[in-house]
């Protein structure tokens, strides 16, 4: 099955049913990351979320595109990148492996451009790479109403930059509701400050995908913290 035939797969099974976990797996042991992912693929779960930051869009700096092709896996890999500029970015992530690729919309120059920029280096690669833009929460959905059938996706971030620990959460569900007044059938993911006390009340929001990491790795044992979290999902949708 191809990575296109996956996404298409995810995407018809979360329209109107439980949302899926893209998991992130950078705060498990760096140093045994092939374990984690196993254990991704263990439990069932699709999609492996990688969230590339550059230390100047956002307040930390993780892994690049090295990282990507790296990976030794046949989960999605589904690329975040909060980093300036990401059209310069895009085509090294896309050579590297990257399955989904969402860019956030604050840092890059042109949003219509930088589509474009990730679709030719896909058509390049001979890769069918799916396009999502990302969403700050303080940013108003009209900059990206324009874009929304020329993508894949939309992930709403919940958390931003700026904000320190504090999230907006609550305001995400409002913010798919805008976006499927647009295009109702558009793909939406959930990032941000998403915990297992929280992860019930996420998946209600209506999005297809919810993203965690720190939930699932949080030093317990993280096949059970997933069996733990699809038991949540399912009893809140």
């Amino acid at each position: 099955m191809t990575a296109q035939d996956r996404f298409d797969r995810v995407k018809t099974a979360t329209k109107n049913a439980p949302p899926y976990l893209s998991i992130g797996t950078l705060t498990a042991d760096i140093m045994d990351h092939q374990s984690a992912v196993n254990t991704l693929e263990e439990q069932g779960i699709e999609l492996l979320h990688i969230d590339v930051m550059d230390g100047r869009a956002w307040p930390k700096i993780t892994v690049g595109h090295f990282f990507v092709a790296g990976l030794k896996t046949d989960l999605l890999k589904d690329v975040h990148l909060l980093v300036e500029e990401p059209e310069k970015q895009i085509p090294s992530f896309v050579d590297a492996g990257a399955d989904m690729i969402s860019f956030s919309v604050e840092t890059c120059r042109d949003i219509a451009a930088t589509i474009e920029v990730l679709k030719n280096a896909a058509a390049k690669a001979g890769r069918n790479v799916r396009c999502g833009l990302s969403v700050y929460p303080g940013t108003s959905l009209e900059l990206v109403q324009p874009n929304l059938d020329d993508v894949d996706y939309v992930t709403l971030v919940s958390i931003g930059p700026d904000t320190g620990k504090a999230n907006f959460l609550h305001e995400i569900e409002a913010r798919i509701s805008q976006l499927r007044t647009w295009n109702q059938d558009l793909f939406v993911c959930i990032d941000g400050a998403v915990k297992k006390s929280n992860i019930a009340e996420v998946s209600a929001m209506g999005g297809n995908v919810v993203v965690t990491g720190s939930a699932v790795f949080d030093g317990n044992n993280a096949s059970q913290n997933i069996i733990e979290i699809k038991q949540q999902i399912a009893a809140a949708v």
